[in-house]
């Protein structure tokens, strides 16, 4: 299992698009934060962060979660643009960020970020 970024595009549309995306993905396995060395840093708009086995399974988890968006919304979601890349060296700066709070700290970084995605109102989206 690797990390991996995907940064998108869409095509404008309802804003609600990205919300509903955004939720479904994360039940995909992608988060739109990430777990740093010490922090856990808001990522920039229309990135998402996920733990795959290879760059196909993190597109095939990317195309899930915009067909449930799109059965959510009511409507094709066009996407204009996806990078997905193998996450092996970063550098992160976010205005949001913060410690992981003990009580939403799981067993690894990805679920600790889930939790936090899930329930610490800081990170709401």
């Amino acid at each position: 299992m690797a990390d991996y970024l995907v940064t998108y595009d869409f095509k404008v549309g309802a804003s609600s698009q990205y919300k509903e995306f955004v939720e479904c993905a994360e039940a995909e396995g992608l988060l739109y934060f990430f777990h740093g060395t010490e922090q856990l840093h808001r990522l920039t708009n229309t990135t998402l962060w996920g733990v795959f086995v290879s760059t196909e399974e993190a597109k095939k988890a990317f195309d899930r979660a915009k067909a449930a968006a799109e059965g959510k919304v009511g409507r094709k979601i066009v996407l204009e643009k996806r990078v997905i890349t193998l996450l092996s060296g970063w550098s992160i700066l976010s205005d949001t960020k913060k410690a992981p709070e003990t009580k939403w700290t799981k067993s690894t970084k990805f679920e600790t970020c889930r939790a936090h995605q899930k329930n610490d109102p800081f990170f709401a989206y």
